[in-house]
């Protein structure tokens, strides 16, 4: 599957479980299912987009991303039990959610940072052109 239809999927199924956990709490009675679906959709996203490099730290963030998606399926059953408890487990999902894209947006940004950096030193203090005017 390529990438651009694994982030259509992985929109889709976010968007549907937003909009069916207001339906659930409205009481609507196939706002369970649409929920079940869009968890269905996220779940599977997060599979085929594990991250499968040797950064420590990037695969322990998607480890979490991936108990994050589990704790979905949790609140999913939850719904299906009638058990009021489901909306602790997705708030706590959603919180965890935001915490691990945080981290790895700051980490990826710190990597390009140094590998620039490690770049640039590599031409000397004032660059490439130094080089080259100091040659003639």
């Amino acid at each position: 599957m390529n990438k651009k239809l694994l982030n259509i999927v992985f929109t889709v199924g976010a968007i549907l479980v937003l909009i069916s956990s207001i339906l659930v709490m409205e009481n609507v009675v196939w706002g369970k299912y649409a929920f079940a679906s869009g968890v269905a959709l996220f779940f599977f996203s997060r599979l085929k987009m594990a991250y499968s490099g040797n950064d420590f730290r990037l695969k322990r963030l998607n480890r979490l991303y991936f108990f994050s998606s589990l704790a979905l399926v949790v609140t999913s059953c939850l719904q299906f039990r009638e058990n009021g408890g489901w909306i602790v487990l997705l708030l706590i999902v959603a919180i965890l959610e935001f915490y691990i894209s945080l981290r790895v947006g700051m980490y990826e940004k710190s990597i390009a940072e140094a590998e620039k950096k490690k770049d640039s030193e590599g031409f000397g203090v004032e660059g490439p052109s130094s080089q080259h005017s100091a040659e003639e």
